[in-house]
C-alpha cells in the first residue's frame, strides 16, 4: 500500500517536475523568456488547491521514501539499486530545502521566487560553490530516480540487457541535461543581469 501511494504522490510531483524542468530550459532563450513562461504556468500551481497539494505529495513523498528505504536497507544491491536510493535521499534533502527557501523568500524576504531567486547564488563566492553541485545533483537525481524507478517497474517486461542500455541511457541524458542547465544559469547563451534585491541576500 504504502509503494502504491508513494508512486501516485511521484506521479503528481513528476508532473510539476516536468514543467519546472521545461520552465528551467527556457533560460537558454533568456531570463525574460523563462519568467514570461513561468507566469503563463503559474496560473495552473500557483493557486491554493493545487500549492497546497503539492506540499502534502512533497511532505509524503519524502517520509514515505525514507520508511521504505529503512525498510529495505541492506537488500538492495548492484548500482542501479542503490543508484534509487541514494537519488531518492538526495531528492528529498532538496525537496525540503527548496521548499523551505521558497517560503523564506516569499514570506521573509518578500521576493518573488522566480529565477533570479534561484539562481542569484551562483554569482556571489562562496556560496556558488554550494549552489552550482546542489542544484548540478538534484537535476541529476531526478533522471536516475527515473531510471530507476523505469528498470524496477519493467523488471519482467524487457530483457535485462536491453532495459539495463535503456536505464544507463536515461542517466546519461539527466547529466548532459543538467550540464546544459548550469551552464545556461551561468549565463553561457544569454546575458543574466540578477537584481541587486536578490544579490543583497548573500551579501553581509
Amino acid at each position: 500500500m504504502l509503494h502504491k501511494l508513494h508512486r501516485t504522490s511521484a506521479i503528481i510531483i513528476g508532473l510539476f517536475i516536468l514543467l519546472h524542468l521545461i520552465n528551467h530550459s527556457m533560460i537558454i532563450l533568456g531570463a525574460q523568456n523563462h519568467i514570461e513562461f513561468m507566469d503563463a504556468i503559474r496560473v495552473i500551481y500557483r493557486n491554493a488547491i493545487v500549492e497546497s497539494l503539492l506540499i502534502l505529495c512533497i511532505l509524503f513523498q519524502v517520509s514515505s521514501g525514507v520508511v521504505l528505504v529503512w525498510k529495505r536497507r541492506g537488500q538492495r544491491t548492484g548500482f542501479i539499486e542503490k543508484s534509487q536510493v541514494w537519488s531518492g535521499l538526495y531528492l528529498a534533502f532538496f525537496l525540503i530545502n527548496h521548499l523551505a527557501a521558497v517560503f523564506f523568500g516569499r514570506l521573509i524576504l518578500e521576493l518573488d521566487s522566480n529565477i533570479y531567486f534561484a539562481i542569484a547564488g551562483f554569482y556571489v563566492l562562496p556560496f556558488s560553490l554550494f549552489f552550482i553541485p546542489y542544484y548540478f545533483l538534484a537535476v541529476v537525481a531526478i533522471f536516475v530516480h527515473l531510471a530507476s524507478a523505469f528498470n524496477w517497474l519493467l523488471r519482467n517486461k524487457i530483457k535485462n540487457p536491453i532495459r539495463k542500455n535503456i536505464v544507463f541511457l536515461i542517466m546519461f541524458i539527466g547529466i548532459g541535461f543538467a550540464l546544459i542547465l548550469i551552464f545556461a544559469f551561468l549565463g553561457f547563451f544569454s546575458d543574466i543581469n540578477i537584481p541587486a534585491e536578490y544579490l543583497k541576500v548573500y551579501q553581509f
